[in-house]
């Protein structure tokens, strides 16, 4: 009897014994879990084209003599030859299995969408890109925004990706054509003919998106690109069709409602001609995306020499709640300015936006101060000029600011009164005699030394000062109905 009872006090010690152990054992596994933290996947997503329902087929356009680049636009001009517009169901680019059929998403898009269009000051993406950097960190990350295809003018870049593309690419310029059909809000294309040309996107750090829009031409004898987002391929897409037509490829990802992306790259496949226009990453449903559209030496008369119907759908198409436009060096530095006509020039642009995008608030950035230096061959005249006057009695030295400067600011913001827009005079933050000669010899300094473009501090500067304006405006945007958007 005893032998029997210490057996039963051994089992029950055991089984004891065991459970405790095991109890250990899971509380010790939770405790001093080890694993490897989950790595970032590349993105995955579907693929579809969408052909430009406003405009799909793009007409042949009547050829007419290229306009001089300071000359301004006359009060009317003949609108361009299109097409009645015709609507077609996206087309799905064929993947080895066929993607699960998209839930109809109930929650409404809540970000905010600016748009900058302006010259060499927008196009370089330095004070743009630091805007965004500084609004993106207040109101969260809403994608790089619109991009250029490729590199089509050295002024145009982007402070969001590294863009490169290969030596095969060859661009047109809205600027120096005739043919303003062929163009599309960036006002550049990029064309390639061969197998294996490249243009590539790549950011240090990941972008959030919830669609990635390539804008592209389909057309006779087109031939095909490969898309690639982190080295992953997503899809290949023909561009081959029986008429011209523009196109945009749209990638959504597939896993979830956003994504985040470093690198898209574009390859062409096979012979035929691949025609792009832009690359765009959006994060439609949260945070801001500041979008810089900007053409070296233009005026505002390059919005008018868009085509009236491709204009207005494509800001229908990016919809932006706030546009900025950011205009007036160009014509500052022409001494043949018609006050008049470019009155007039501007006025036709603006009602260009507002019959796009009638709710969106627009916001005129006036031109900042700039100089002229002497011509070369009063160089020596300069030097002896130099040599005999002082500092007091020639505060600028041979650095003139052009006079129509501030004539073309009166203007801008005469129209701005009229048309109650937010009006904003960059030349208010620099001294008010000889602002970009004292500028450009500060240490370090402000202004380039061309007198007319800004140093990285400069543009910095510029932005943080800028925003102080902008803040308001989002806020005002933020709280209205217009922040839903339509696209």
């Amino acid at each position: 009897m005893a032998r029997r009872s210490r057996k039963r006090k051994l089992g029950r010690f055991l089984a004891i014994a065991f459970v405790a152990a095991f109890f250990v054992g899971v509380i010790g596994a939770i405790l001093t879990d080890t694993r490897e933290p989950e790595l970032p996947r590349a993105p995955r997503t579907q693929t579809r084209v969408e052909p430009q329902s406003q405009q799909s087929v793009i007409p042949k356009q009547v050829e007419t003599s290229p306009r001089a680049e300071n000359e301004a636009m006359p009060e009317q001009t003949p609108p361009v030859p299109t097409l009645p517009p015709r609507s077609l169901d996206p087309i799905e680019t064929p993947r080895k299995t066929p993607p699960p059929p998209q839930k109809q998403r109930v929650a409404q898009p809540k970000g905010i969408t600016i748009l900058q269009l302006g010259d060499s000051h927008t196009a370089a993406d330095f004070m743009t890109g630091e805007l965004r950097r500084l609004l993106q960190a207040k109101f969260g990350n809403g994608g790089a925004g619109y991009l250029s295809a490729g590199r089509p003018h050295i002024g145009v870049r982007s402070s969001a990706f590294r863009i490169t593309a290969s030596d095969g690419w060859s661009y047109e310029a809205l600027q120096q054509s005739a043919e303003t059909s062929k163009f599309w809000l960036s006002g550049f294309n990029a064309i390639a003919k061969d197998d294996g040309e490249t243009i590539s996107f790549k950011s240090e750090t990941p972008y959030n998106f919830d669609r990635i829009e390539i804008q592209a031409l389909r057309q006779p004898k087109g031939g095909k690109i490969e898309i690639r987002l982190d080295g992953v391929f997503q899809s290949e897409v023909d561009l081959s069709g029986d008429v011209r037509e523009p196109v945009v490829i749209q990638l959504l990802p597939e896993r979830k409602a956003s994504d985040r992306v470093r690198e898209i790259k574009i390859t062409t496949k096979g012979e035929g001609a691949v025609n792009l226009s832009s690359v765009a990453v959006y994060n439609r449903e949260a945070g801001l995306s500041y979008s810089n559209v900007g053409f070296p030496g233009a005026t505002i008369d390059i919005l008018n020499k868009f085509d009236d119907v491709i204009f207005e759908n494509e800001l229908r198409r990016l919809d932006p709640q706030i546009v900025v436009l950011a205009f007036g060096t160009n014509e500052g530095f022409n001494d043949a300015l018609d006050l008049v006509r470019y009155r007039q020039s501007y006025e036709r642009a603006l009602g260009k936006i507002r019959r796009a995008v009638p709710n969106a608030v627009i916001v005129m950035l006036a031109p900042p101060d700039g100089a002229r230096g002497p011509k070369k061959q009063d160089d020596e005249k300069a030097e002896k000029r130099a040599a005999t006057k002082t500092a007091r009695e020639e505060p600028c030295g041979e650095w003139k600011t052009p006079v129509n400067l501030d004539k073309v600011r009166e203007t801008q913001e005469q129209i701005a009164k009229r048309h109650k827009l937010v009006y904003w005079n960059w030349a208010s933050i620099m001294p008010a005699e000889c602002g970009a000669n004292r500028w450009a010899t500060m240490t370090p300094p402000l202004v380039a030394k061309d007198r007319v473009h800004f140093t990285m501090e400069g543009y910095r500067q510029t932005a943080a000062q800028f925003m102080k304006v902008l803040l308001p405006v989002i806020e005002q945007v933020r709280q209205s109905d217009n922040v839903v958007s339509n696209h």
